[in-house]
Protein backbone atom coordinates (compact mmCIF):
# COMPACT_ATOMS: atom_id res chain seq x y z
CA UNK A 1 0.00 0.00 0.00
CA UNK A 2 3.01 2.29 0.82
CA UNK A 3 4.46 1.49 -2.44
CA UNK A 4 0.33 2.18 -3.67
CA UNK A 5 0.51 6.06 -2.27
CA UNK A 6 3.75 6.70 -3.20
CA UNK A 7 3.30 6.33 -7.08
CA UNK A 8 0.00 8.12 -6.66
CA UNK A 9 1.32 11.14 -4.81
CA UNK A 10 3.23 13.00 -7.87
CA UNK A 11 -0.50 12.83 -9.79
CA UNK A 12 -2.58 13.82 -7.24
CA UNK A 13 0.13 17.07 -5.93
CA UNK A 14 0.02 17.97 -10.27
CA UNK A 15 -3.37 18.31 -10.39
CA UNK A 16 -4.08 20.24 -6.60
CA UNK A 17 -1.24 22.79 -7.62
CA UNK A 18 -1.90 25.87 -10.03
CA UNK A 19 1.49 26.33 -10.55
CA UNK A 20 2.14 23.16 -11.78
CA UNK A 21 0.29 24.14 -15.04
CA UNK A 22 2.67 25.30 -17.45
CA UNK A 23 2.95 28.19 -19.77
CA UNK A 24 1.42 26.46 -22.62
CA UNK A 25 -1.44 25.40 -21.13
CA UNK A 26 -2.22 28.72 -19.53
CA UNK A 27 -1.98 30.63 -23.40
CA UNK A 28 -4.10 28.03 -24.70
CA UNK A 29 -6.59 28.40 -21.87
CA UNK A 30 -6.66 32.42 -22.37
CA UNK A 31 -6.39 31.69 -26.40
CA UNK A 32 -9.93 29.66 -25.88
CA UNK A 33 -11.23 32.62 -23.82
CA UNK A 34 -10.61 35.36 -26.15
CA UNK A 35 -13.15 35.57 -29.26
CA UNK A 36 -15.63 35.64 -26.67
CA UNK A 37 -13.96 38.11 -24.24
CA UNK A 38 -13.42 40.63 -27.55
CA UNK A 39 -16.94 40.52 -28.49
CA UNK A 40 -18.32 41.31 -25.62
CA UNK A 41 -16.13 44.16 -25.34
CA UNK A 42 -16.62 45.40 -28.49
CA UNK A 43 -20.54 45.17 -27.87
CA UNK A 44 -20.24 47.01 -25.19
CA UNK A 45 -18.07 49.87 -26.41
CA UNK A 46 -20.92 50.05 -28.80
CA UNK A 47 -23.29 50.41 -26.88
CA UNK A 48 -21.26 53.35 -24.75
CA UNK A 49 -21.23 55.17 -27.97
CA UNK A 50 -24.70 54.91 -28.61
CA UNK A 51 -25.63 56.16 -25.48
CA UNK A 52 -23.16 58.86 -25.14
CA UNK A 53 -24.40 60.22 -28.32
CA UNK A 54 -27.95 60.72 -26.67
CA UNK A 55 -26.30 62.89 -24.62
CA UNK A 56 -23.95 64.74 -27.48
CA UNK A 57 -26.04 67.88 -29.55
CA UNK A 58 -24.42 70.52 -32.60
CA UNK A 59 -25.76 74.27 -31.14
CA UNK A 60 -26.46 77.23 -33.24
CA UNK A 61 -26.28 79.85 -31.94
CA UNK A 62 -27.25 83.41 -33.50
CA UNK A 63 -29.72 86.08 -34.46
CA UNK A 64 -33.20 85.63 -36.60
CA UNK A 65 -31.19 84.16 -39.72
CA UNK A 66 -30.04 81.50 -37.29
CA UNK A 67 -33.61 81.33 -36.00
CA UNK A 68 -34.67 80.78 -38.88
CA UNK A 69 -32.92 76.94 -39.52
CA UNK A 70 -35.38 74.56 -39.23
CA UNK A 71 -33.84 71.74 -38.20
CA UNK A 72 -36.48 68.99 -38.94
CA UNK A 73 -36.63 70.75 -42.61
CA UNK A 74 -32.73 70.77 -43.41
CA UNK A 75 -31.15 68.18 -41.49
CA UNK A 76 -33.98 65.96 -40.14
CA UNK A 77 -33.40 63.25 -37.39
CA UNK A 78 -30.14 65.16 -36.80
CA UNK A 79 -29.24 66.22 -32.98
CA UNK A 80 -28.97 69.98 -33.29
CA UNK A 81 -30.48 72.29 -31.00
CA UNK A 82 -31.30 75.85 -32.49
CA UNK A 83 -30.55 78.50 -30.11
CA UNK A 84 -31.15 81.38 -32.26
CA UNK A 85 -33.04 84.52 -31.18
CA UNK A 86 -34.10 87.51 -33.51
CA UNK A 87 -33.01 90.43 -33.30
CA UNK A 88 -30.26 89.42 -30.69
CA UNK A 89 -26.56 91.17 -30.32
CA UNK A 90 -23.02 89.79 -29.32
CA UNK A 91 -24.04 91.83 -25.97
CA UNK A 92 -21.73 94.08 -25.22
CA UNK A 93 -21.45 97.71 -25.28
CA UNK A 94 -25.06 98.25 -24.74
CA UNK A 95 -27.11 100.43 -22.72
CA UNK A 96 -28.46 98.91 -18.62
CA UNK A 97 -31.80 98.90 -19.86
CA UNK A 98 -30.83 96.25 -22.72
CA UNK A 99 -30.88 92.93 -21.87
CA UNK A 100 -30.10 90.88 -25.40
CA UNK A 101 -26.58 89.62 -26.23
CA UNK A 102 -25.20 85.99 -26.46
CA UNK A 103 -22.76 86.39 -24.17
CA UNK A 104 -25.73 86.95 -21.57
CA UNK A 105 -27.69 83.41 -22.40
CA UNK A 106 -24.25 81.15 -22.42
CA UNK A 107 -25.79 78.92 -19.52
CA UNK A 108 -28.99 78.29 -21.56
CA UNK A 109 -27.80 78.45 -25.05
CA UNK A 110 -24.48 76.37 -24.89
CA UNK A 111 -22.93 75.09 -20.98
CA UNK A 112 -26.53 73.34 -20.42
CA UNK A 113 -27.19 71.64 -23.84
CA UNK A 114 -24.74 68.99 -23.69
CA UNK A 115 -22.89 70.44 -26.93
CA UNK A 116 -19.88 68.51 -29.06
CA UNK A 117 -20.11 71.66 -31.74
CA UNK A 118 -21.15 75.05 -31.30
CA UNK A 119 -21.50 76.69 -34.82
CA UNK A 120 -22.08 80.78 -34.16
CA UNK A 121 -23.45 83.38 -36.53
CA UNK A 122 -23.83 86.62 -34.72
CA UNK A 123 -23.18 90.05 -35.45
CA UNK A 124 -24.64 91.93 -37.91
CA UNK A 125 -27.89 93.21 -35.62
CA UNK A 126 -24.50 94.58 -33.68
CA UNK A 127 -23.68 96.40 -37.11
CA UNK A 128 -27.31 97.48 -37.64
CA UNK A 129 -27.36 99.59 -34.51
CA UNK A 130 -24.10 101.12 -34.87
CA UNK A 131 -21.58 98.91 -33.46
CA UNK A 132 -18.03 99.40 -35.09
CA UNK A 133 -16.32 96.40 -36.35
CA UNK A 134 -13.74 96.95 -33.31
CA UNK A 135 -17.08 96.93 -31.29
CA UNK A 136 -17.93 93.42 -32.52
CA UNK A 137 -14.86 91.77 -32.38
CA UNK A 138 -14.83 93.11 -29.01
CA UNK A 139 -17.43 91.45 -28.29
CA UNK A 140 -16.45 88.16 -30.04
CA UNK A 141 -13.35 88.43 -27.76
CA UNK A 142 -15.39 87.62 -24.66
CA UNK A 143 -17.46 85.14 -25.89
CA UNK A 144 -15.00 82.80 -26.97
CA UNK A 145 -12.95 83.45 -23.79
CA UNK A 146 -15.94 82.38 -21.49
CA UNK A 147 -16.82 79.33 -23.69
CA UNK A 148 -12.81 78.72 -23.87
CA UNK A 149 -13.12 78.98 -20.00
CA UNK A 150 -15.84 76.86 -19.08
CA UNK A 151 -15.69 74.19 -21.82
CA UNK A 152 -12.36 74.11 -23.53
CA UNK A 153 -13.17 70.85 -25.21
CA UNK A 154 -15.72 71.90 -27.60
CA UNK A 155 -15.45 72.16 -31.07
CA UNK A 156 -15.96 75.59 -31.87
CA UNK A 157 -17.40 77.28 -35.51
CA UNK A 158 -17.13 81.02 -36.18
CA UNK A 159 -18.85 81.55 -38.97
CA UNK A 160 -18.89 84.73 -41.25
CA UNK A 161 -21.48 86.93 -41.07
CA UNK A 162 -23.26 87.09 -44.12
CA UNK A 163 -23.36 89.37 -46.95
CA UNK A 164 -26.70 91.66 -47.24
CA UNK A 165 -28.43 93.38 -50.17
CA UNK A 166 -31.20 96.71 -51.10
CA UNK A 167 -31.44 98.91 -47.84
CA UNK A 168 -28.84 96.52 -45.48
CA UNK A 169 -26.52 96.93 -48.71
CA UNK A 170 -24.53 99.77 -47.04
CA UNK A 171 -23.49 97.18 -43.76
CA UNK A 172 -21.57 95.52 -46.70
CA UNK A 173 -17.79 96.81 -45.92
CA UNK A 174 -18.07 96.83 -42.09
CA UNK A 175 -19.43 92.85 -42.83
CA UNK A 176 -16.02 92.50 -44.72
CA UNK A 177 -14.31 94.45 -41.82
CA UNK A 178 -15.40 91.95 -39.29
CA UNK A 179 -15.14 89.23 -41.05
CA UNK A 180 -11.48 89.69 -41.88
CA UNK A 181 -11.21 89.85 -37.58
CA UNK A 182 -13.36 86.84 -37.24
CA UNK A 183 -10.31 84.68 -39.38
CA UNK A 184 -8.05 85.87 -36.74
CA UNK A 185 -9.97 85.33 -33.99
CA UNK A 186 -10.93 81.85 -34.87
CA UNK A 187 -6.94 81.03 -34.64
CA UNK A 188 -6.73 82.71 -31.38
CA UNK A 189 -9.33 80.21 -30.01
CA UNK A 190 -8.39 77.31 -31.73
CA UNK A 191 -11.88 77.62 -33.48
CA UNK A 192 -12.80 76.72 -37.31
CA UNK A 193 -13.61 79.67 -39.67
CA UNK A 194 -16.53 78.69 -41.82
CA UNK A 195 -17.01 81.25 -44.68
CA UNK A 196 -20.32 81.42 -45.71
CA UNK A 197 -20.06 84.70 -47.16
CA UNK A 198 -18.19 83.56 -50.30
CA UNK A 199 -20.83 81.08 -50.98
CA UNK A 200 -23.91 83.40 -51.18
CA UNK A 201 -22.24 86.63 -52.24
CA UNK A 202 -23.36 87.79 -56.22
CA UNK A 203 -20.65 89.36 -58.36
CA UNK A 204 -21.46 92.74 -56.76
CA UNK A 205 -20.28 91.64 -53.20
CA UNK A 206 -23.79 91.58 -51.96
CA UNK A 207 -26.38 88.86 -50.77
CA UNK A 208 -27.29 86.87 -53.98
CA UNK A 209 -30.92 87.88 -54.99
CA UNK A 210 -32.65 84.56 -54.68
CA UNK A 211 -31.41 83.86 -51.14
CA UNK A 212 -33.09 86.77 -49.82
CA UNK A 213 -36.65 88.22 -49.87
CA UNK A 214 -35.30 91.54 -47.77
CA UNK A 215 -31.71 91.95 -48.32
CA UNK A 216 -30.83 90.17 -45.06
CA UNK A 217 -32.81 86.96 -44.17
CA UNK A 218 -32.50 83.89 -45.62
CA UNK A 219 -34.67 81.74 -48.23
CA UNK A 220 -35.14 78.41 -48.44
CA UNK A 221 -32.25 77.86 -51.53
CA UNK A 222 -29.99 80.54 -48.89
CA UNK A 223 -30.33 77.90 -46.02
CA UNK A 224 -30.07 74.77 -48.60
CA UNK A 225 -26.73 76.06 -49.17
CA UNK A 226 -25.84 76.84 -45.40
CA UNK A 227 -27.30 73.05 -44.64
CA UNK A 228 -24.74 71.56 -47.13
CA UNK A 229 -21.79 73.24 -45.69
CA UNK A 230 -23.07 72.01 -41.88
CA UNK A 231 -23.36 68.59 -42.88
CA UNK A 232 -19.75 68.93 -44.77
CA UNK A 233 -18.50 69.98 -41.46
CA UNK A 234 -19.88 67.39 -39.17
CA UNK A 235 -19.22 64.88 -41.74
CA UNK A 236 -22.72 64.04 -42.15
CA UNK A 237 -22.90 62.87 -45.96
Amino acid sequence: MLSAFCLMAPATAHAQNPSATGPSDQKTTATKLAPLAQIHYETRVRSFKEQNRLLQNVVLLGDSITEGFDIEKYLPGRRILNRGIGSDVIGNDLPSNDKRGVIKRLDSSVFNCAPTDVFILIGINDLGQGHTPETVESGYREMLSRIRKHRPELNLYIQSVLPCRDRFAKHNANILDVNRRLQKLATEFDAKYIDLHSSLTDGDGMLKQEYTNDGLHLTEPGYHVWKVILAEELGWQ
